[in-house]
Order: structure tokens, then sequence, then C-alpha cells
């Protein structure tokens, strides 16, 4: 059974449409390299930056040594250390996170031309999101009555027609051209492009063609016209060829307790502004701290009168025996 890998978020933001990445074959590399199966173009991700590889009927994650590390259900791993991998199990490479599945069923394989394909997408989805817009997929005519006209190539699943028919999305004055010549088909694999006829009418790098998967910067010759297909989105990721990784930026420090917190027993700053803003109880008189009340003066009086009543008793006593 096969394994699959969705690309599910990028900066903490979720992707608006998730990405799958589909394998039949015991080693899997994730990276931002065009030789990466899953092919991620993002500076934070190094060109190889991890693998899963089936061992003794077990998935292994290990990480390349790459430059942000890769995390493991939230878990940093250690460079070139295992684990193993359950269905389900989430992996952040650089900032984008991945969910990996087992027991997937595989209808055709992944081939290089849609890992690039897809790999253009989350380019696309990513600059999207930070407000920058790329030009679509496109032909140019360099040359003849055309020159300078350019044909958009709509998102996947599109088809289009060049031609010297009207009713063609892109009509070239060429004698040599039949009324639909060629036929534009964008899918998941990327743009391609066939003669209608069945003849070799694609001419590139001095070579003919019935169809051909182009490529950015790919210059065809259709009879005597000269067209070129540009892709902004894969010459945008083939200039990330060699770029050093760009490091994450640190997780915020959490904030030191203070002084204050760490004494249990002290009053918190709002019970301190409280109780210094409740009125001081005024100190007593000078008067009351340097003597005795007048209530006290009574009492000493009876005491002594008492004590000298019951001295005399005490004497009177004595003489009558």
């Amino acid at each position: 059974m096969a394994v699959r890998f969705v690309v599910r978020s990028r900066d903490g933001q979720k992707m608006q449409e998730e990405l799958a990445y589909p394998f039949d074959q015991a080693r899997i590399v994730l990276g931002r390299a065009g030789s990466a199966d899953v092919r991620i173009p993002s500076p934070t991700v190094s060109e190889s930056h991890a693998s899963v590889q089936l061992r003794g009927g077990d998935w292994l994650l290990m990480d390349l040594g790459s430059r942000n590390g890769t995390k493991h259900n939230g878990q940093r791993m250690p460079p070139e250390r295992t684990r193993k991998l359950q269905d389900g199990d989430v992996l952040e490479l650089g900032n984008y996170v991945l969910s990996f599945h087992t027991g997937v069923v595989m209808t055709e394989p992944m081939s290089a031309e849609r890992t690039a394909s897809l790999a253009r997408r989350l380019w696309r989805e990513a600059q999207s999101a930070r407000g920058v817009q790329l030009e679509a997929p496109h032909f140019r005519v360099v040359n003849g009555g055309s020159a300078g006209i350019k044909l958009e190539i709509p998102p996947a699943f599109s088809r289009l027609h060049i031609g010297s028919h009207e009713g063609c999305q892109l009509v070239l004055s060429d004698p040599t051209l039949q009324r639909e010549t060629l036929e534009v088909v964008h899918d998941l694999e990327g743009v391609l492009i066939r003669s209608l006829s069945g003849e070799p009418l694609i001419q590139l790098a001095g070579q003919r063609y019935k169809s051909r998967r182009l490529h950015d910067r790919d210059e065809l010759q259709i009879g005597t016209t000269r067209l070129v297909f540009e892709e902004p989105a894969q010459h945008a990721i083939d200039a990330l060829k060699g770029v050093p990784d760009t490091p994450l930026p640190e997780p915020a420090a959490a904030p030191e307790k203070t002084a204050t917190a760490s004494a249990p027993n002290r009053p918190s700053s709002a019970s301190a502004k409280r109780t210094s803003t409740a009125p001081t109880p005024a100190p007593p008189a000078a008067s009351e701290r340097t003597g005795p009340s007048l209530v006290e003066l009574v009492i000493y009086a009876l005491a002594i009168a008492v004590l000298l009543a019951s001295g005399i008793a005490l004497t009177l006593l004595l003489r009558a025996r």
C-alpha cells in the first residue's frame, strides 16, 4: 500500500487548498531541491530537509541535518536519528505543516512533472497570501505579424487552441498552419501542447514532437512562428536553488518572574496601592503618651484607700487580743 503526504498549512495559516503527494516507493525525500519527491518551495526548508523510509514494515522519519530542523507531532527531532511514523502523524518542515497517511490506494504513480506542478501551486498560494499576484503561465509570440501577443493559460483543468482559425484562442497569421493546429491542455501535471493532426508540428531545440510537456522558457516553433512558454512561478522557484536557508524566528521568550510574583507573602502592587490610599489613623496626643488618664488616677486612689483601710482594721484586731 502507498503513503500520502498532505500539505495543510504554512506560516501558521491553513492552506486554501490542501495538496496531496501520494507515493508507492520505499524512500521519499522532502525538501526544496528540484530532486525532492515532496518539493516545498520555501527558503525555510532545506534542499534535502528530511526523509521517510520503509524499513522492516515500519515507516521511519529522519531529519537530514536541516537548518531549521524537523518536528514530529510537535517535538523537534535530533538530526540523523529516526522516529517511527503512524497514520495521521504531523510533520513540521520550516514554516510548513504536513500530515502523513498510510493505507493509500495509488491510482497512478507520482511523476516529476506532477511534483513540480504541486510546487508551483504551493508557491503561488504562498505569494498570494503575502499579497503578491504572479502572472499566469502563458505563451508569448516573438516573431512575425503577431509578435508581442500573449496567450494566458487558465488554471487546471483547461484547454486552449492555437491555429489560423478565428475561433482559436491564439490566432496566428501563418499560411502554413491549419485552422486548429495545436491544443494546449493544463492539467495536474502542468501544461501539455499537442498536434491535433498527429503530425510532429512542434519544434523544440531542433527536435520535432507530436506532443510535449512544457517547461519554463521553452521556445517552440510552429510553422514559421516562434512562441516562448513562460511560467513565472517555476522561474521564481528555480531562483531559490543554492539560496541559503532562512532561519525561522526564535520563539518569544516567556516573561521573567518579578520579585513581587516570587514572594507570595508580599502584597501585590494592586493591594499595596489600596493600602497606600487608605486613611492613616492620627497619632495619639502628646498628653496621652506622657501620663495616666483621669480614670486611671481615680482607680489608683481607690486602690490606695482600700489598702489603708485594710491596714487600720488589722491594727485594731491585734490590739484587741
